[in-house]
């Protein structure tokens, strides 16, 4: 979910008599260290550690607790009982996911839905930064990188080859024959485009031709399968050695075509990395070595990839319309003015049906050892100063004071910045609350981030 302010003590009386009411033998229950995690856009995320006794024996486990937005919602029907009985349904199966503990569809106690479910120790690779320029997949050599990567093509594969009947999942309901499956999702979409829409008179062009060539190319899917929805790097957690330990974020489930997961795991990975014009690491396998791999963990053959990957694209532009919206009702500063007609998804698409170009295309693909770049840094507020970094050929520099001309400019109080260095405050829920303003190239800043994060505060 977009970033808001979140009363930490109002929550935690209430989560804590509410948990004990779910645990009536627990004696002495106890909640602490509750604090905020995660960049999701879609719901709000927080840590806590239980503790009680039982039995004469102390306890206690990591827990998680995930809530339904309460405002700038990005989904046109937010149903956090989907990913709830999604994981409840896969717990047993050759699916990693968390344990899930309780569910709450009351909006009174936290005034939104929530559950509440198992942590699990493991990695995830970030979206904001890419994780094709900072964090544990950039840190990673490039055989840990492939590693990662198999894994994760492993663990989808084993989603889809579930028997969906049989584990329960016919609650996210089954599609009719034909191109039922196909058409059951480009309904949804369509809807979803309308409701981003502020008035049904508002112009998408190129998602709306995207979406009518999807229309015009329906096929029968050879199966149908759970589908993750979502399947992403940044949606898997991964162990010290780089297997899966879970996936996460079942939010947008159903059951089609698994070539779509496969399409979608691709166009992200792209996304994240040349989409952005970072390029992709070393170590990363291509689109035709991953089809293959996938080919051979399922048995079966993808036959309808392109179609997938307009598909996805479509998907992810439909998504990313709604979070400019919301970003904008926030006053948060985008890169581009345009962003809403112009942006990675519908020059994807533009590129892909050889549709008119939506735009100015987005920055080239350049390696960090080949810019120079400069990168202002305004800290306000009591301890506030100015400094700038120069990156030069993949080596940032320090130097105090304010450049002349910087490529970019992030302006944040020091105390912030400072919590932001320790880890205490994440940087797009810095950004999207307004504690974090970026002018300038901000693909930029976030391709140096790296680089940049090595020098001396």
């Amino acid at each position: 979910m977009l970033s808001r302010q979140v009363d930490l003590s109002d929550i935690q009386p209430k989560l804590t008599s509410w948990l004990q009411k779910k645990m009536p033998r627990a004696k002495d229950l106890s909640i602490s260290g509750l604090e905020r995690s995660g960049a999701g856009i879609s719901n709000e995320t927080f840590l806590f550690d239980l503790t009680w006794q039982e039995s004469g024996k102390q306890r206690s486990e990591a827990m998680v607790l995930r809530c339904a937005p309460r405002s700038y919602p990005v989904y046109p029907d937010y149903d956090l009982g989907i990913q709830f009985l999604a994981m409840e349904c896969l717990q047993g199966t050759k699916v990693p996911v968390p344990k899930v503990y309780w569910l709450e569809k009351d909006e009174g106690l936290l005034g939104t839905a929530f559950y509440v479910m198992g942590r699990i120790e493991g990695i995830v690779p970030p979206e904001f930064p890419p994780y094709h320029s900072f964090g544990v997949y950039y840190d990673a050599s490039p055989q840990h990188r492939s590693k990662m990567w198999w894994s994760a093509i492993k663990a989808m594969s084993e989603v889809h080859k579930l028997d969906w009947r049989g584990a329960g999942f016919s609650f996210l309901g089954v599609p009719k024959g034909g191109t039922g499956p196909i058409d059951k999702q480009l309904d949804y979409f369509e809807r979803y485009l309308n409701w981003d829409k502020e008035s049904p008179n508002e112009p998408q062009p190129t998602l709306e031709a995207a979406l009518k060539w999807l229309r015009e190319n329906r096929y029968v899917p050879d199966r149908v399968t759970l589908c993750w929805g979502d399947a992403r790097l940044p949606n898997t957690m991964f162990s010290p050695n780089g297997d899966v330990a879970a996936l996460l974020d079942w939010e947008m489930a159903f059951l089609g075509d698994p070539e779509s997961d496969l399409a979608f795991f691709l166009l992200l990975d792209w996304v994240d990395s040349e989409g952005y014009g970072i390029p992709r690491l070393e170590g990363t396998p291509g689109i035709k070595d991953t089809v293959r791999r996938y080919q051979e963990s399922t048995g079966w053959k993808v036959a309808n990839l392109f179609y997938n990957e307009v598909f996805a694209a479509l998907r992810a532009g439909v998504v990313m319309l709604k979070v400019f919206k919301n970003f904008k009702k926030l006053g948060v500063a985008l890169p581009q003015e345009d962003i809403e007609l112009n942006n990675v998804c519908t020059q994807r698409l533009a590129g892909l049906l050889d549709l008119p170009s939506p735009g100015a295309t987005t920055r080239q693909t350049t390696r960090v050892e080949e810019m120079v770049a400069t990168v202002q840094f305004h800290l306000t507020g009591l301890g506030g100063y100015d400094w700038y970094a120069i990156c030069q050929k993949g080596v940032a520099t320090r130097h105090d004071g304010i450049a002349m001309d910087p490529d970019c400019t992030l302006t944040v109080s020091a105390e912030d910045w400072a919590a932001i260095q320790r880890g205490e405050l994440d940087r797009f829920n810095a950004w999207t609350g307004g504690k974090l303003k970026i002018d300038g190239d901000m693909t930029l800043l976030l391709q140096l981030e790296d680089a940049i994060s090595k020098l001396k505060q």
